[in-house]
């Protein structure tokens, strides 16, 4: 800090922030309310005395002696009046210009200090004291607080004024000039202190309140795009809906989903994906303007705002992400939901937005999705899956079906697939597709999968005590389970536990499970295949990335996917691609198993381009296992 600094600091003609500032003011007008209101009753009492012993006490003082104290009183008593006043105003709120009371203070301080000298004046000529004026200037200076510089100016000017009015009447005396010196710079001194104090006290709480703004923002807003958090959203979400005379329906919940915005993170950086996520939120603020916006999550905003325009806003929001000049291709989905009452819950209007959302994330063509009844029946049974899902393990509602493989060339049975299949007490039969991709959804997929692994290795363990003949099952895996477990080391305890061979199962992923960039999930494989499982590829061909899964992983076999048996007999492309697929296979060392197949003439022309084996309605649905074992008995079903 530089000299200049230093005397600015000194004698208080830094420049202070707004709020330091108004503390000063807010604690002078606090202390000119008391000191104001003594002094109006001091020179209130001043008067009436003065007047009662002039006209009936045996005090006779001059008519000109009566007239100038008086005068003087009363101009002390009309400006701590105006004074208190003025203070009274500010602490009510009535008004709030600062300078107007600022400068009625100086004039009230100019007058006390002025009262001070003249009266004091009087006293030194009587060879009386100076007590007027120090009682004027610890009014002055130390119930309220000056900046250094005015206690110096105002405090010095008056002590020698008053000392050159009373020297030049009457010589002071060695005493009278050092009792003169000390009680001003005691005066002084204490004005300087009691601002030191004041600065610090306001300083602090400046501080103090900066953190409790810092903890305020944080509690209520978003740290990166500083529009609300989602707990700040549900609560005025709450507050507004629930508000005496407002229509629910008058208002829609949106959920919004930036397609692609992971890819800005990659290319160009979390800085910039943060401030592009911000400058989204600013344009959702200025396009819903009057309604309440959160950051939901990632890419995802929710909005609650009125059901006006709707669909032009979000075509307003798709421009504005055109405009966006990156080597990537943003888009937009929006979920919206209308509550029809004051309980829906904001956290469940959400998540019925996002659902409908969710809903469209595949269809390339559709931006806005309206939340509906069908919608509400599919997000009741999701919920009822995640809420139940312990419940149907425990009580057995799921349970482990299994669908023949045959040898094509034989027609027998050579293997089994175990799928899982639910049958609930209020739903009735789930689809496969409903709870497998909730449960991936929710990341419990891999309890489902390892329940079906153990009840698999159970199975086989009681077909061994009842000397059936062992039929190779094959076990589908999710990609998470990779993610969620030691998927390799699971298994091997599991058969270990039930005493099964590697030989007796096989382990299928799928094809939209791989990556050519997962190294985990190689090393996850490459440890099957270490420890001699057999690694199938299911629904080879329903994704874009085959060839490339092919080239960069090793398996036993490969599961064509029905999609290629679909149009069999009018489309020659099928026959041809399942041809050259099958060829493939053989080329790189791999068996074909083709699922779906329901006819006859479809099992023949796979038989006859040496497709080794077949799975589908033709030969048996997925059935339980005490079906199957009764297939076996009866001769439907004949081991190959």
């Amino acid at each position: 800090m530089g000299k200049i600094e230093s005397i600015k600091k000194f004698l208080g003609i830094e420049h202070f922030t707004k709020y330091t500032n108004d503390y000063f003011d807010r604690s002078n007008i606090r202390s000119s309310l008391y000191v104001a209101s003594v002094v109006v009753l001091l020179e209130l009492w001043m008067i009436i005395s003065t007047l009662f012993f002039q006209f009936f006490g045996d005090l006779n003082r001059s008519k000109a002696w009566l007239i100038t104290h008086l005068a003087s009183y009363t101009l002390l008593f009309l400006s701590a009046l105006s004074l208190l006043i003025y203070s009274l105003l500010h602490v009510k709120k009535i008004i709030k210009r600062n300078k107007e009371w600022f400068a009625v203070r100086f004039v009230f301080s100019i007058i006390s200090l002025g009262f001070g000298i003249y009266i004091s004046y009087l006293d030194y000529l009587k060879g009386e004291q100076f007590i007027t004026l120090m009682t004027m200037t610890i009014i002055v200076f130390c119930f309220t607080v000056w900046r250094p510089l005015y206690s110096i100016l105002l405090l010095t000017g008056s002590y020698t004024l008053f000392f050159i009015l009373c020297h030049n009447r009457l010589p002071a005396t060695y005493a009278t000039k050092v009792n003169l010196t000390i009680v001003m710079l005691i005066i002084l001194l204490s004005a300087i202190n009691a601002y030191r104090q004041k600065l610090s006290e306001a300083k602090k709480d400046e501080r103090l309140e900066q953190a409790h703004d810092i903890l305020l923002k944080l509690s209520i807003s978003d740290e990166v795009t500083g529009v609300a958090n989602m707990n700040y959203f549900r609560g005025q979400a709450f507050e507004l809906i629930n508000k005496p005379g407002i229509i629910p329906s008058d208002y829609i919940y949106l959920y919004f989903d930036i397609e692609n915005f992971k890819m800005i993170n990659q290319k160009y950086g979390f800085w910039e994906g943060n401030t592009f996520l911000k400058d989204f939120a600013e344009f959702l603020g200025k396009t819903f303007k009057d309604s309440i916006i959160a950051h939901f999550s990632n890419d995802n905003f929710v909005v609650l705002t009125k059901d006006e325009k709707i669909k032009e806003k979000i075509v307003d929001i798709c421009k504005k992400l055109k405009e966006y000049h990156y080597d990537i291709k943003l888009g937009l989905k929006v979920g919206a939901y209308k509550p029809e009452t004051k309980e829906v819950l904001p956290l469940i209007a959400c998540d019925q937005a996002r659902y409908a959302c969710n809903s469209i994330k595949k269809y390339y063509n559709l931006t806005y999705c309206l939340y509906d009844t069908n919608m509400s029946m599919r997000f009741q049974k999701k919920q009822h899956i995640i809420n139940n899902f312990d419940e149907a393990i425990k009580n057995e509602y799921i349970k482990v079906f299994y669908q023949p493989v045959v040898n094509a060339a034989t027609g027998n049975l050579c293997g089994l697939e175990a799928l899982a299949r639910w049958q609930d007490p209020q739903f009735g039969f789930l689809s496969p597709a409903d709870f497998i991709e909730t449960l991936e959804e929710y990341h419990l997929i891999h309890r489902l999968d390892m329940f079906v692994v153990e009840r698999v290795c159970r199975d086989i363990n009681d077909a061994k005590k009842k000397g059936r003949k062992i039929i190779p099952t094959s076990l589908n895996f999710s990609r998470l389970d990779f993610d969620s477990l030691n998927l390799a080391q699971e298994v091997a305890d599991c058969l270990e536990k039930y005493n099964i061979d590697k030989t007796e199962i096989h382990i299928e992923v799928t094809e939209s499970t791989l990556s050519e960039n997962d190294v985990k999930l190689k090393e996850e494989l490459k440890s099957f295949r270490s420890h001699g499982y057999a690694l199938w590829l299911d629904d080879f061909g329903s994704g874009y990335s085959g060839l490339n899964v092919l080239k960069e992983y090793d398996f036993d076999l490969i599961k064509i996917d029905m999609k290629f048996l679909s149009n069999f007999d009018v489309n020659e492309k099928s026959r041809q691609i399942l041809k050259n697929v099958i060829n493939l296979a053989k080329d790189l060392g791999m068996q074909t198993l083709t699922e779906g197949v329901e006819t006859k003439e479809q099992y023949d022309f796979l038989r006859e381009n040496g497709c080794e084996k077949l799975q589908g309605y033709l030969f048996s649905k997925p059935v339980a296992r005490n079906e199957f074992e009764a297939m076996l008995d009866n001769g439907t079903l004949i081991i190959d």
